[in-house]
């Protein structure tokens, strides 16, 4: 049985690597002529070109490893029906069901494959493209974030917002300070206005301050302070959040990201259902074997690639369009953001179910 597995398996694998690689290189090769102009108009060194375009070429192909793996398996499956080799399988005793049971293996491994892609390759060679892109190709500046910021509002922890008229992110220095500390029925406790401030040895030097304490019955004490040492959490380069590409993320930066948005107030509902989407994508690729092998079992019999083909790209084309729509669902706050992220798996999972069980044993 070992051998028949290495068989099937080869019969797959083989075909998957070579569409994930042609899909890479269509896009590759799309994404040149689309910048030509920009490349001319820049002058940009051929060998540069090629550097950049090979650096995003593992994103491009995981981007559509789903429809690789499904093009793969209709191809590699559909033969094997095709050639009757299931019927010489099932004839010679071996249930069908080992044989699918080996491609929901495979499937639960690329899945695995996919997201070690996105965790641990995928931003390293982003990040390394962005950089090419800007440095090499644009000649712009390696950090071309702003150094000076105006009313900026901060959440900190234990329910405490701060408002920052200016911000400089270089000079560590801040001005026009506003710290309001609620407790849990947000009911203002402490409020702290500050001249200025400077961050030294990981906290807040801040002067010419004024603290008021406020208690159950609305009066306050006041102390003012000429300079005092506070260790609020906020850094001054938090002040600011740069938008990136979520690719360029593992898993902890993401999350790290998503947090640091939070706390300046940012809408953070695409982002974390992207992140979200990070584990579904373990499982998108076992949907899609369930949905796959009854067409492929079907079709190899009748058909052939080119039919196996137009499956394939309806099948993408409603997959995306209902992971969009759920998307906009989850970002209008219609559906739980987990939910949004799980839904396309679920629906294509019940789907999947249904078509296996109509598989003749």
């Amino acid at each position: 049985m070992i051998k028949i597995y290495t068989y099937i398996s080869k019969q797959f694998l083989k075909p998957l690597v070579f569409i994930s690689f042609a899909f890479g290189f269509v896009v590759m090769i799309s994404e040149f002529f689309r910048e030509m102009r920009t490349y001319m108009e820049l002058k940009t060194p051929f060998f540069t070109i090629i550097e950049y375009l090979l650096l995003n070429l593992p994103w491009w192909m995981i981007d559509v490893f789903a429809v690789s793996v499904l093009l793969a398996l209709l191809f590699s499956l559909g033969e094997l029906a095709k050639r009757n080799e299931i019927i010489a399988l099932k004839a010679s005793g071996v249930n069908l069901w080992r044989i699918i049971s080996l491609f929901m293996i495979l499937g639960l491994f690329i899945g695995i494959f996919d997201f070690s892609m996105r965790e641990f390759v995928i931003p390293y060679t982003i990040v390394k493209a962005e950089y090419v892109k800007k440095i090499k190709i644009k000649n712009n500046k390696d950090d071309d974030v702003p150094k000076e910021h105006r009313n900026i509002i901060i959440t900190l922890p234990g329910n405490a917002r701060m408002f920052v008229g200016y911000v400089n992110i270089e000079k560590e220095y801040m001005r026009d300070v506003i710290v309001d500390e609620y407790d849990n029925n947000y009911h203002l406790k402490k409020n702290i206005i500050v001249g200025e401030g400077f961050y030294k040895n990981g906290g807040w030097l801040l002067k010419s301050g004024i603290t008021r304490t406020f208690d159950d019955n609305k009066q306050w004490n006041e102390e003012y302070f000429e300079s005092k040492i506070f260790s609020f959490s906020v850094k001054p380069k938090d002040f600011v959040v740069k938008n990136v590409r979520y690719e360029q993320m593992n898993l902890k930066k993401f999350k790290r990201y998503i947090q640091k948005k939070q706390m300046l107030g940012k809408n953070t509902l695409k982002d974390e259902i992207k992140y979200y989407s990070r584990f579904a994508n373990i499982f998108c690729h076992i949907i899609v074997m369930m949905i796959g092998i009854p067409f492929a079992l079907g079709l190899g019999n009748k058909f052939g690639k080119i039919i196996s083909f137009t499956f394939a790209l309806i099948f993408s084309f409603i997959y995306w369009t209902i992971r969009d729509v759920c998307l906009n669902l989850g970002e209008n706050q219609i559906v739980d953001i987990w939910l949004s992220a799980w839904l396309p798996n679920i629906l294509f999972g019940i789907a999947g179910v249904y078509l296996m069980s109509k598989i003749k044993k």
